[in-house]
């Protein structure tokens, strides 16, 4: 309930119930700072004692308001009461995908965390407190970079319809210890005919060629129908996100990618219960959730560890598409053919499976301007014949 009155000894309370990070619900109450007795002060003071309950070990906060000269209320609103404003009107037409993500993130990280606060009283005691928590509870400075992009978002949003000033937080983690362009992981070869080989369902077999050489990412397996495939390759037109939704893969970017012949192979064994080629039993669409479930358990059955990444995640099915594009770098496909098969909007993404070893530069070398020993070698001759010849003259 809002701030109210009491009519017993004038001064301004608050009463309300709050929701613990452990689910429970607690009831909490409190009054203005006698020094600065009124409705916004007592409001101050319920969004510090529900962000003190909420989010324990928050940079602690000052429980007094202080108010240099008389000035109107505020009117802006909270993080809470913004976030389905923001959701409904910022990125209208963005793709399900990352409207469900910036709405996952909002509902269990942002507004648990920012809620009680209004939108020009985040400080970046707030953002440290929130950040230092997160660390705390064991998450990835990637992931907590994500989750601060959507608080980002939302604060830029509020501003350029001119409801706060600009925002001036630090809202970005350097990743300590992490390169700009971090390695890629990936399943090793001989892995992946080991997950391949106790793959027992059929389907499962598929999906992880699609993903080691085809490339395809998991949600584009999930999306792939039998009539995207004809004439000895497929054509990735759409994907499907974790919670069911389908639409355009990853930057809108279509594309076709040539069967190799293990894939053309495992196909062929396929049986088509509907729509989808990896799809449920019944011929539904199979969920992320079942997906990713069983091949964690292949990857189990075939004694493979899943590759972890420099920020500590694991990625069973992502892991599978790093391997090919790793081994088709390390064969030496032009780059902008693995991107276009990858998918990949920028050419940068794609350099990252790329490792230039001493060998490739030999080859280079040997490829344009002949064998390097060889040229050195005929440069040598040719320098000790004329020095032999001068010394004789």
């Amino acid at each position: 309930m809002p701030s109210y009155r009491d009519p017993r000894d004038g001064r301004w309370r608050y009463r309300t119930r709050v929701v613990l990070p452990n689910g429970k619900h607690k009831r909490i109450s409190g009054s203005a700072p006698t020094a600065t007795n009124t409705q916004k002060a007592s409001d101050h003071a319920e969004r510090l004692h529900i962000l003190r309950e909420t989010s324990p070990g928050l940079v602690q906060m000052p429980t007094t308001l202080v108010v240099s000269e008389p000035r109107e209320v505020s009117t802006t609103k909270t993080v809470r009461q913004y976030a389905p404003e923001f959701l409904e009107l910022y990125l209208p037409d963005s793709k399900p995908s990352e409207r469900a993500s910036k709405e996952q993130i909002l509902d269990a990280h942002i507004v648990p965390a920012f809620g009680p606060l209004q939108l020009d009283e985040i400080r970046q005691s707030h953002v440290d407190g929130f950040t230092a928590r997160e660390l705390k509870r064991g998450m990835c400075r990637k992931t907590i970079n994500n989750r601060l992009a959507v608080l980002s978002s939302l604060l830029k949003y509020a501003h350029e319809n001119h409801l706060i000033a600009k925002p001036t937080l630090r809202l970005n983690l350097k990743r300590k210890g992490a390169a700009k362009d971090a390695p890629i992981h990936a399943v090793p070869a001989d892995d992946v005919a080991k997950l391949i080989a106790a793959a027992t369902d059929q389907r499962y077999r598929v999906a992880i060629l699609l993903a080691s050489e085809a490339g395809l990412r998991i949600g584009e397996i999930l999306g792939l129908q039998w009539t995207d495939i004809r004439d000895g390759e497929l054509r990735v037109r759409r994907a499907v996100d974790p919670r069911g939704n389908v639409g355009k893969p990853k930057h809108d970017k279509e594309r076709d990618v040539p069967l190799s012949p293990a894939l053309v192979a495992e196909l062929a064994r396929a049986p088509r219960r509907g729509l989808w080629v990896f799809g449920r039993l019944d011929g539904d669409m199979l969920s992320y959730a079942s997906a990713l479930k069983d091949l964690n358990k292949i990857y189990e059955r075939a004694g493979v560890t899943v590759p972890v990444s420099d920020t500590g995640e694991t990625r069973p099915w992502h892991s599978l598409r790093h391997a090919f594009g790793t081994e088709c770098a390390s064969r030496g496909m032009p780059i902008t053919t693995l991107q276009e098969l990858m998918g990949h909007e920028d050419v940068q993404t794609t350099r990252r499976y790329v490792t230039v070893t001493k060998e490739h530069k030999h080859d280079g070398i040997a490829l344009v301007f002949g064998a390097p020993g060889q040229q050195v070698a005929n440069t040598l001759a040719k320098s000790g014949s004329g020095s032999k010849s001068s010394t004789e003259n």
